[in-house]
């Protein structure tokens, strides 16, 4: 009988605790619904709230999508700050005198930041992760746009119906000939090269040592047609204008505004390393509860397809895709989503350094 009454006693037990996670796991999961966001603002007006981005034509891009409009339904002032900086935030969290809010930032940053100290977790009873495209809900960090890194090609050079379909085809050396650019940063490239030994995507990620091992051994195959090892954003895209080389990796933003300048150029998309941007928010900041459904209001996805009128970046909310402008649509990451490589952040954010010895080491052999 005591049996029987112990063995009933952790039935039970074992029953009310799982429904206690799965009640956690679901409220962590949804979070606060688009009217509850809005409700919750009302109470800040007349607040302040500092978002730090990148400065340039992505800031304006931003202030006209979501925070222009944010300030003026809300009645909150937004000040703008820029540029954004790992190191900086580093340094208000130490001196405990953090005067940035909201933080737009890469997407790898996060992970490691925050496992030490020095952003706030998010919170997902606030902000509604469920819709969130790859790993752009992650513990200290919510996606805002995505972009990829994409094979781009001449048009002049290769034409339909022999044209190249895939990253893969930066190999294919005999129906593709010509000079080529690879970026002189090892993780787009080792993706790119993993996709061409056949791996499925979902299983590129992580790179274990024996994925990397066999990249870099892919990649020695492609060294000789690489004339250019590209090292800024606009490089790829004045490289192809100027028919330097046929075929770059790049940036789909950079290559789409001069493919839209007239430039013979087209973008493969299957295969791409998608990647993107993330907010945070520094630990100790006075305006964490504010800050955090900012965050949760750009997420929603009538306000996370805004940007999509004024830069080819896409949305991370999955229920956003169908709502970006007509001006970039089936130009954005976000549509062609499911032939992409979705980055692991965490993973990044704990190897880049370690990665980027091996890939020097590469480079000089």
């Amino acid at each position: 009988m005591e049996l029987k009454n112990k063995g009933f006693k952790l039935a039970v037990f074992i029953g009310l605790s799982l429904a206690f996670l799965l009640s956690v796991s679901t409220a962590y999961a949804q979070g606060l619904t688009s009217e509850q966001v809005n409700q919750r603002l009302e109470k800040f007006r007349g607040k302040s709230l500092t978002i730090v981005s990148w400065g340039g034509s992505f800031q304006e891009a931003q202030k006209k999508a979501l925070f222009d409009p944010f300030a003026e339904q809300f009645g909150i002032e937004v000040i703008e700050d820029s540029p954004s900086s790992p190191n900086k935030i580093m340094a208000m969290v130490k001196a405990n005198n953090v005067t940035w809010d909201v933080v737009d930032m890469g997407s790898s940053y996060p992970d490691d930041l925050g496992a030490k100290g020095f952003l706030e977790p998010i919170d997902y009873s606030i902000v509604n992760g469920t819709d969130l495209v790859g790993k752009f809900a992650g513990k200290y960090h919510v996606g805002t746009i995505t972009f990829s890194t994409v094979l781009a090609y001449r048009t002049d050079v290769f034409t339909k119906p022999n044209v190249p379909t895939s990253v893969a085809d930066f190999w294919n050396v005999e129906k593709f000939p010509g000079r080529r650019s690879l970026r002189d940063r090892p993780l787009d490239n080792m993706v790119f090269a993993l996709v061409a030994l056949g791996y499925p995507y979902d299983q590129i990620w992580p790179l274990t040592d024996e994925k990397i091992d066999k990249a870099l051994k892919k990649l020695d195959e492609l060294k000789p047609h690489i004339t250019t090892w590209w090292t800024a954003g606009a490089q790829p895209a004045q490289l192809l204008s100027d028919k330097e080389v046929v075929m770059a990796s790049a940036w789909n933003g950079r290559v789409e505004t001069v493919k839209r300048e007239g430039v013979p150029i087209e973008l493969v998309w299957n295969g791409a390393s998608l990647q993107g941007d993330s907010f945070i928010i520094p630990k100790g900041t006075p305006h964490k509860e504010l800050a955090m459904l900012f965050i949760a209001w750009q997420a929603l996805p009538e306000n996370n397809c805004r940007i999509t009128k004024y830069i080819s970046y896409g949305p991370t909310n999955k229920k956003a895709f169908s709502m970006v402008d007509d001006l970039y649509k089936g130009a954005l990451p976000s549509d062609h989503v499911d032939v992409a490589v979705p980055m692991d952040f965490a993973w990044v954010s704990q190897n880049f350094l370690r990665v980027m010895e091996i890939w020097r080491e590469w480079k000089l052999k």
